[in-house]
């Protein structure tokens, strides 16, 4: 019945309207929102949405794993590894630099007892 699901250009379709939608949810919560914390998890939440984009467009269904076992001699039929190797170094550094935004919040917080973007600014001058 929704045999249609399994091509590729309704995958892909799906793909980015998800990661269009994760990156609004998290451009939302990036605009709007004015605490410290909830910033920093939107901008983690937008470039999760780039890695799901990217590694959705780098592969098409039907793909395996770039691993030969089983008695497989060939390459044949398998995902690209480079987009994959790509998107696991940024999200190791993206998580990096996530905890250390995180952690200059809480000692932001620590110091002057809030965690609002607007005193951040005002304590420039």
């Amino acid at each position: 019945m929704l045999e249609f699901l399994d091509s590729p250009s309704v995958l892909h379709g799906l793909h980015t309207i998800g990661s269009l939608t994760l990156f609004a949810v998290g451009l939302y919560g990036l605009l709007g929102k004015r605490h410290l914390l909830k910033v920093f998890i939107s901008l983690a939440l937008m470039e999760l949405a780039v890695y799901l984009l990217f590694i959705a467009l780098a592969t098409t269904p039907g793909e395996t794993a770039p691993i030969l076992s089983d008695g497989l001699t060939a390459f044949v039929g398998m995902a690209d590894p480079v987009p994959q190797a790509l998107t696991l170094t940024a999200i190791v550094i993206g998580m990096a630099v996530l905890a250390l935004g995180v952690s200059l919040a809480i000692r932001y917080h620590r110091l002057s007892a809030s965690a609002d973007i607007r005193t951040l600014a005002d304590a420039k001058d």
